[in-house]
């Protein structure tokens, strides 16, 4: 049997392990390891083990990850969540769909100091769900624009995905925060925009509430500084080069910390819970990272990377080609998987190709992200949608009205893709300007 032909019955065997509920890294790491049994013997997969486990887990780039992870449960105990949502409803509150649009503020504002997008859909829905429906809200339009918000958790540094990304192809995660940061920004006003157009044509999805006076808006200003603090000082210093990743995670997990305590909003039961939170979603990264770097070892030795450029080659695919290539991929295997599993699966098969096109990876990363995201919020299998049901499930809420409210903002991030195919230097302006 040839290198390729076990490679690809070993990537079959994986997806049969993850259709049967085995765990991502359990399905990797196994199927990674009987190939290279197959391929290089037992003996060399034993070496290959020894030496590969400890410098992947011990990375000192990897320790990025659990700093914000903390950072955004820190965050969430310190209720810098529904502050900020109450001050972007003061203001946008009284226009068409105003509500939902401080929904996607909200979101966006605490996707800037956490990095989990099922987690910000999950805050967002405890936090906002209540009043929407209070108001009078369309149920559909409701649970749409809060799944979606949660889109922006993974794209607005500083995101997990991001870092797993970075993880994945060797790219520094300070250069791939800078890349995010636009798109993530312009995909919220594409959602809000969407929005406002929705409520305009018809206003009972989503009622203008009363007005609210100017000194009002002003005060409820003051809500936002915490989180415009914290972002600027840790995505800011690692722009300007003054930190690295992993020290900006650990300045926001302080000041989260520190700003949850001058609330007196700490207490034993909720500091335990934060760091078991955190350690428990680490633990789980840390084995899919592990893994995949399995898995993406098996698929080099195999030659199926090769084989795969070759065949880009040989069909004489444009960039633009691979592209959308890409994206068709990556939205069927969103109707039936999470985005974390395809990220891992599919980065080993398309990175080689990236490397023989030229295309750059920090572009191809915000593609990726973006993709990830999509599959969030992409019917029947979408994270974000159920996240949102299990919170709305006393409201009424049901996965048949979610569903129907996720497709217009499935849409506009597929507009949103085309955009940022068609203008690589959204993502890759700042990128000129680090330090």
């Amino acid at each position: 049997m040839s290198p390729e032909l076990v490679g690809l019955s070993v990537i079959l065997f994986m997806l049969f392990l993850m259709f049967l509920g085995i765990p991502i890294a359990v399905s990797m790491g196994l199927a990674g390891v009987i190939g290279y049994i197959i391929v290089d013997g037992a003996q060399n997969t034993l070496n290959m083990l020894g030496v590969l486990s400890y410098p992947t887990i011990a990375s000192y780039t990897l320790s990025v990850l659990p700093a914000f992870l903390l950072m955004g449960e820190f965050a969430d105990v310190s209720g810098l969540m529904e502050d900020s949502y109450k001050a972007a409803n003061t203001w946008l509150g009284n226009l068409p769909g105003g509500l939902a649009m401080a929904s996607i503020i909200g979101a966006a504002l605490f996707s800037a100091v956490s990095g989990s997008s099922m987690a910000c859909a999950a805050i967002m829905a405890r936090i906002a769900l209540p009043t929407l429906l209070d108001y009078k809200y369309s149920p559909t339009l409701a649970a749409g624009a809060l799944a979606a918000g949660g889109t922006l958790g993974n794209l607005i540094p500083p995101g997990m995905g991001i870092i797993f990304y970075c993880m994945m192809t060797e790219t520094s995660i300070a250069k791939l925060f800078a890349a995010c940061m636009l798109p993530g920004i312009l995909l919220a006003a594409m959602y809000i925009v969407q929005i406002y157009i929705q409520c305009k044509i018809n206003p009972s999805l989503g009622p203008c509430g009363g007005s609210t006076p100017w000194r009002k808006k002003l005060s409820a200003v003051k809500d936002t500084w915490v989180v415009v603090l914290l972002f600027t000082l840790a995505i800011g210093g690692i722009y300007v080069g003054v930190f690295t990743p992993t020290e900006a995670g650990a300045i926001g997990a302080i000041g989260t910390f520190l700003y949850a305590l001058m609330r007196k909003k700490l207490n034993k039961q909720n500091i335990a819970q934060s760091f078991k939170n955190t350690a428990s979603t680490s633990g789980m990264a840390f084995a899919i990272i592990l893994g995949a770097q399995i898995l993406t070892i098996f698929v080099t030795i195999s030659g199926m990377s090769a084989w795969l450029t070759n065949l880009v080659k040989e069909f004489n695919l444009s960039v633009t080609g691979f592209i959308v290539c890409m994206m068709v991929v990556y939205f069927i295997l969103g109707t039936a998987m999470d985005a974390i599993s395809m990220l891992f699966l599919t980065l080993p098969f398309f990175i080689p190709i990236c490397a023989a096109l030229g295309i750059d990876l920090y572009w191809f990363g915000v593609l990726v992200i973006v993709q990830m995201e999509l599959s969030g919020i992409t019917p029947p299998v979408g994270m974000n949608m159920f996240v949102v049901a299990s919170i709305g499930k006393p409201r009424g809420i049901t996965m048949a009205m979610i569903f129907r409210g996720v497709l217009p903002f499935c849409l506009t991030m597929l507009v949103f893709n085309i955009i940022v195919i068609a203008f690589p230097q959204i993502s890759l302006v700042l990128l000129s300007f680090m330090k």
